[in-house]
Parts: C-alpha cells; structure tokens; sequence
C-alpha cells in the first residue's frame, strides 16, 4: 500500500513539472521581456527601483511566510446522548454540546527557486488545544442520571453532576514542487510610476503528512454520606494521514497592495487508533484499558484567501481567511461505548468521522 501511494506521488510530480515546462517553453520569450521592470531599474529613466519593489516579482528565489492562526474546530461525529435520564427519556448531555470556539494556531512557509521557475516549498501548520467542554447536574433528588444502557457502576448510576471535556490538535507538514509562470506590465513612466502590476499562477504537487489527535474525558460526581465518589471514561484517538496533492497558487500586486489565492485537495492513507478506559470508586478499572487500530482512505483539501500590504521592498503584512476539511479520520466521541457490563466492549474503532476548520491569519512575508 505504502509502495503505492509513493508512486503515485511522483507520477503526480513529474506530470506537474512536464505542465510546467511546457508552459514555460511557451511564455518564456514574452515573461523575460514583461518581468524586467519588476526585477530591474527602468531604462527610461523616469522610474526609480522604488517604483518597481522587489515583492512585486512574480517568482522570487526566496521566500518566508510566518502568521498567527485563530481556528475553530467544526467535527461532524456522530452526535449521541451522554448523560440521560431513563425514567423521563430526558437528554441532560450530548455530544451536540461539544463546540469548540476559536483557538490558536502557527502556519509557516518557506520557499525557494530551483531553475527555470520550478521551486521547492515547506510548510508547516499547527493548531494548539482545540478545546471544548459541556456539563450536567443533576436538577433534583427525583432524577436518576446514568449513561444510555448503563446500570453498571457505582458512581455511574444515579450521577449528581458530569462534565465532558474534549480536545483536540492538528501538526500538519508539507513539501511541494512548484512551477511557477508569471509576468509585469511594462508600465515604468510618470503616469504609472509606484502602480506596477504583476501577477502569477503557480502549480504544486507534493507530499503532506497530518497528525490529528483527539481526547474525551468524562468526569462524574455521585453525593454520598461519606463524601463525593468519582469516576472517569476516557478516550484517546490518533491519526496519522500521509499522501500525495495538487494544488494551484494566483498571485497580483499593485503599487504597495495585493492578494493571493491558493488551494489544494489530496487523497490520503489514515493509520488510526484509540484507546479507552473507564474507572470506577473507588478506583477500580471497570474497564481496563483496551485499544484498535485500522487503516483507511482520508481525503483533505484546504483554501486560503490573503490580502498583502507593502512594508519595505522586502516585507509585507498578510492577513486572511482559511478553510481546511478532513474527511475519513477517527474523532474520540465516535468511539463512545457505555456498554461497561459487556467484555470485550470499547474494542470497535470508527474512523468515518469529519473536520471542518476555518478562521483567520495574520502575518508577515518576505520575498528575494
């Protein structure tokens, strides 16, 4: 499986670098007349290299990107009860109540040329404690609080008060091959001096690598004589999804203003695992811990729409919106089994759940 998925990598590569080069073989005469005045001082004099900054060139040798990322969390799990009362058929927590709200985030990206536009990229993006927590209390002393189908337990039967606390963080790494085609207007005069357009469309293909972990704990609280009993059900999931992607980068400038676009999509491997364990009072493993793994096929695709000012003629501000969807991952709520009487039980790993994120970045970009 490994062995094929690394192929079709590099078939994905080396399409994207034939495209590339006959593109360039194409444009080549018309890009290396129209890129001068973006990369050079005027020759009609009524222009200085001020007007034509360096960030404006289409496909520089080297670039940086580093922003702050504020991202929320969207999970498409299965949404179930957690805490009910069987003899009302009342719902008093489920995992609807789970929403995360906006958390932060690191993305950087590094770039540099090759030869005849192609160009070699590593990005990183990182999402820190996507985090979430929901609770119940028991509103009487007639209300019989328990999980769906359990009545296995001490503090599990008849709970006063519950809290579900879910956290997740995603690592994501990648490196493209890029081919970049671009091209200024040949404006350089006293009506347009400093309003230099230039504007590039660049193509990626390349190999990402995502971590995506989660963690539900579920916390309960039973009132007795002698004092507060407590228990806990805890879940941990992983994946690791790896796998080739295309993508597509538009680029324009203007004077000390521009925006860029970029978008990409990938089918992915997902190794999966989880873990779970629930603890009874006074401390004994009334499920002790069991685990599954399985693999499987993810998908993953991502946009980001920036818009860039001019700070010198190397640095600029970015600030923007991004969207990224996951589909085919395993999230810790969808591994939910309250069935503590049964062994084995909690053994089932779901792995059919989904990530919407979105949010925005703010940051600074050099180019050379």
């Amino acid at each position: 499986m490994s062995s094929k998925r690394i192929a079709v990598g590099i078939l994905f590569a080396v399409l994207a670098m034939n495209t590339c080069t006959l593109a360039m073989g194409q444009d080549a005469p018309d890009q290396q007349k129209s890129m001068a005045p973006s990369i050079t001082k005027s020759q009609s004099g009524g222009c200085t290299e001020s007007c034509c900054p360096t960030w404006g060139d289409p496909c520089p040798c080297v670039y940086v990107q580093v922003g702050a990322l504020l991202i929320q969390q969207v999970p498409r799990f299965n949404r179930q009860p957690i805490v009910v009362d069987p003899n009302t058929s009342t719902t008093f927590l489920s995992t609807s109540d789970l929403d995360s709200s906006f958390n932060p985030g690191l993305q950087a990206t590094v770039g540099m040329c090759l030869c005849g536009g192609r160009a070699l990229e590593f990005d990183y993006f990182g999402l820190f404690g996507g985090n979430a927590s929901a609770d119940a209390v028991s509103p009487d002393s007639n209300a019989f609080l328990t999980f769906p189908g359990n009545l296995a337990g001490n503090v599990f039967v008849d709970m006063d008060r519950v809290e579900a606390d879910y956290s997740s963080s995603i690592h994501s790494f990648a490196v493209n091959l890029l081919c970049c085609c671009g091209c200024c207007d040949q404006c350089c005069g006293d009506c347009c001096c400093g309003g230099v357009a230039c504007q590039s469309w660049t193509w990626f293909a390349g190999f990402r690598y995502i971590n995506l972990n989660e963690e539900l704990d579920i916390l309960a609280e039973r009132d007795e004589v002698g004092g507060v009993e407590d228990g806990s059900y805890n879940l941990r999931t992983s994946n690791n999804l790896y796998g080739t992607q295309l993508g597509a980068r538009f680029r324009r400038t203007r004077g000390r203003f521009g925006w860029d676009a970029t978008g990409f999509a990938g089918i992915f491997g997902n190794d999966a695992r989880q873990s779970q364990s629930v603890t009874d009072f006074p401390d004994v493993p009334l499920r002790p811990t069991v685990s599954s793994s399985r693999s499987g096929v993810a998908f993953v695709g991502g946009a980001n729409l920036s818009g860039l000012y001019l700070l010198t003629n190397v640095w600029s501000l970015r600030a923007g919106y991004n969207l990224i969807w996951i589909e085919g991952v395993a999230l810790a709520p969808d591994q939910l089994d309250f069935n503590f009487a049964a062994s084995p039980s909690g053994d089932q790993l779901r792995n059919g759940g989904g990530l919407f994120l979105h949010g925005a970045n703010v940051g600074v970009e050099a180019r050379w």
